[in-house]
């Protein structure tokens, strides 16, 4: 699979013992060749991947006259050599290949650039005269081949960088054909800002990686892509040609951008709202808390988010109902106040009751749950006056006072809760007692600057506090200070939240968004995927024509349709259908197409080839619990007769000219991935003039409309009747609008594909 794509190494050399250079880059193909994922031998010694024995040697000579030749010439001139060995592949297999060492640059005097061209071995006889430059010129055919069936725009330019070589690809990217790029100059398609910041790479002769481009749409549009170079120099250091590759990566930019400016508008929409906002997560911990709800409640956002909802806003003689309401919606995913708008009666901070109008609406988050509650203060707010104690007493923080000498001379109930003292073992104590061992030094410094300039603010802004608790642990905290300042004296008043419940939260919180954003990037790429699947233009000729359309359920479908030429006598045409969607069945096509295609080459008739894709997909369908049926056709032009198999596909339909029913092309065989060796059951017929045959997927009859009633088999046939006559086209435009007339939708629960074959 490897032999049509250049197998090419970069490694760097340190001077000046290094004997085992590491590797800095490489292709794609070379990676496949020696088993391994790019990532995982980006760094590693070059010596992983050759022979011990007469082979080292031969590496270790080659290294020392490629450099040593480069070293004796101009910073210009790069030079290189070549021999044959085995190298070695991750599972330990030894390959023959022939091995040609090209000097690229000199990062820095002591470090040096060494590409790595590997080929298959040939007959002895090729092997004594083997070169780089050689290397290369019998590269340049398999080069060809490969950019053409890549979906990457591969290039060629001359030493000035005008380009003399342009895979097809470059339509789909920049909208230009091949023909419009070739002899233009490469910095013409730059939008300004590359232009004058790449126009230096044309002259150099270093390799570049992953360059950030930013080119302009035949269109007008600007399309980023990532750009791969590396200069073709032969044994006298002469600069022959560029190649390269570019990745289009706009999509990928663009969705980044739409993330960041989502979350931007939900935080803005949260925070102008007019109603309190309030999200708790499943344990009941407040996760979001708006302005509002500050504005109602008396809690500040920092104060209420890590803390019990019940806690904050319920009265305490409902948290019992409240938490029995939560544990049966977990338990059951039913609650009795969800999703309507209800009064209820709520608790502000400073304790007293007043009633509200909220609705509340759960969400699912992977597998957890999230609740959004939308809180109205439907009366005026009045604040009852507490004496100070009372209100220390009843605040869900810990508030611990001190004297100027840092004594502390009163403490709440939550001072005790959160750090496991008395009252009585802390009264009298210095406050470190309550500060971590690590940290006590500094706090007294701490302390002592705030009582010089004291002012109402939090302790430590942007510092991760802790408290130190009686049995040794230490729990994350926020700090608030405030000034008491008496006739009798000066005291600090600190306000201590434990916020360990709020670090965990946060942290769940990003990974939820993490997941999120890895979810959306899997259904762009198997959008991509799928896309890249399909035919692009039908195929016309004067003796037939086919063409093809798939309108998936979901953001990604699991059908698959194709036709191609086997060769000059024979046309192969399939239609499939993976269960499921998303990436899954996306990739499972992708295998399918490939395996199909690798068989193109030969002269296998369908159930010849179904059995062989059949005993490919086997042991990876049997695996993810995926299953595809799928019909295979081949149409012999020469003769006008039609073979064709069955994997469990819905059979067919060939309506022949000025005929009134259809009948179905149907033969007996399993679909893919149930057993290993079926026997498929072939069988032919032969076409005559005006003959249509409709391959489908079972999206197509079953669908139904408001009625339970399915499209069916029998209007089908009926609108093929009616429009046999019209071309393939224009028959699918017809089955497809009829269907949305009858369902009264433009969309549907399962994928629908269409192929339309018809001999003029």
């Amino acid at each position: 699979m490897h032999q049509f794509a250049p197998h090419i190494i970069v490694i760097e050399l340190v001077r000046p013992d290094d004997a085992a250079p590491r590797i800095k880059q490489l292709t794609p193909s070379a990676a496949t060749l020696l088993g391994y994922g790019e990532q995982e031998l980006i760094g590693k010694p070059v010596d992983l991947i050759y022979a011990a024995g007469s082979d080292k040697a031969l590496w270790q000579e080659a290294l020392a006259d490629a450099t040593d030749k480069n070293t004796r010439q101009s910073p210009s001139a790069r030079l290189s050599t070549g021999f044959a060995c085995e190298i070695v592949t991750k599972a330990n297999d030894k390959i023959q290949v022939l091995i040609s060492l090209s000097v690229l640059s000199n990062p820095t005097p002591n470090k040096t650039d060494i590409a790595l061209l590997i080929q298959d071995k040939p007959v002895l006889s090729e092997v004594e005269d083997f070169s780089v430059e050689s290397a290369f010129t019998e590269s340049e055919e398999r080069f060809r081949q490969m950019a053409e069936m890549a979906g990457e725009w591969l290039w060629e330019q001359d030493p000035e960088g005008y380009y003399s070589y342009s895979s097809a690809a470059v339509s789909q990217i920049l909208g230009y054909s091949p023909d419009e790029v070739l002899g233009k100059h490469y910095t013409e398609f730059l939008t300004p800002q590359d232009k004058a910041t790449q126009q230096h790479y044309a002259t150099s002769h270093r390799p570049f990686y992953a360059l950030l481009s930013h080119y302009r749409h035949k269109d007008g549009r600007q399309i980023l892509t990532e750009s791969t170079g590396l200069p073709i120099i032969n044994a006298a250091g002469k600069l022959l040609k560029w190649r390269g590759v570019d990745r289009d990566i706009t999509a990928r930019m663009h969705f980044q951008d739409a993330l960041i400016e989502s979350e931007k508008r939900i935080r803005l929409i949260i925070e102008s709202s007019l109603s309190a906002i309030v999200i708790m997560d499943s344990y009941g911990i407040v996760t979001d808390w708006n302005h509002p709800a500050e504005k109602i409640f008396g809690w500040t956002k920092d104060e209420a988010i890590g803390r019990r909802l019940d806690e904050l806003v319920i009265p305490p003689r409902l948290h019992a109902a409240h938490q029995r309401g939560l544990e049966l919606f977990l338990r059951t995913g039913s609650g009795p106040l969800l999703n309507r708008l209800i009064e209820q009666t709520a608790i502000r901070r400073d304790g007293t009751e007043f009633p509200v109008e909220l609705s509340i609406s759960p969400l699912k988050l992977g597998n957890a749950y999230i609740f959004s509650g939308f809180i109205h203060d439907i009366t005026e707010r009045k604040r009852l006056e507490h004496r100070f104690r009372q209100a220390v007493e009843s605040a869900p923080n810990a508030i611990v006072m001190v004297n100027k000498s840092g004594t502390i001379v009163m403490v709440n109930a939550q001072t005790e809760a959160f750090f496991g003292y008395s009252r009585a073992e802390l009264i009298g104590q210095p406050v470190e007692i309550l500060v971590p061992k690590h940290f006590r030094n500094a706090h007294v410094g701490v302390r002592q600057a705030y009582l010089a300039t004291p002012v109402s603010r939090p302790m430590g802004a942007g510092q991760d506090l802790y408290g130190l608790r009686k049995d040794g642990t230490e729990f994350p905290v926020e700090i608030g200070l405030s000034l008491i300042d008496s006739k009798e004296e000066t005291l600090v008043l600190s306000t201590i939240v434990d916020i360990t419940t709020r670090k965990a939260t946060e942290a769940a919180i990003r990974q939820a968004q993490i997941n999120l954003a890895i979810a959306q990037s899997e259904i762009k790429i198997a959008q991509r995927i799928q896309a890249s699947l399909s035919p692009s233009a039908p195929i016309k000729s004067n003796h037939f024509e086919v063409t093809g359309y798939c309108l998936p359920a979901d953001q990604v479908g699991g059908d698959y349709f194709d036709y191609f030429y086997r060769n000059e006598d024979h046309l192969d045409m399939i239609i499939a259908d993976v269960s499921g969607h998303s990436i899954g069945p996306a990739l499972f096509m992708v295998e399918t197409r490939s395996a199909i295609r690798t068989q193109a080459n030969g002269s296998g008739t369908p159930a010849e080839t179904l059995k062989v894709l059949n005993n490919f997909l086997f042991e990876d369908l049997d695996r993810s619990d995926y299953f595809i049926t799928l019909f295979y056709l081949q149409y012999n032009i020469t003769n006008h007769q039609l073979s064709f198999a069955n994997a469990g596909h819905p059979p067919p339909l060939l309506l022949s000219l000025f005929q009134s029913e259809c009948r179905e092309l149907d033969a007996d065989g399993l679909i893919l991935g149930v057993n290993k060796n079926v026997v498929f059951e072939e069988k032919t017929t032969t076409l005559s003039q005006g003959d249509i045959i409709l391959l489908y997927t079972d999206g197509l009859t079953e669908a139904e409309n408001a009625d339970g009633e399915f499209f069916g088999l029998k209007r089908v046939n009926d609108i093929l009747v009616q429009h046999a006559l019209k071309s393939p086209q224009a028959i699918i435009e017809a089955l497809l609008e009829q269907l949305k007339q009858f369902c009264r939708s433009e969309s549907f629960n399962d994928d629908i594909t269409l192929m339309i074959f018809k001999r003029h």
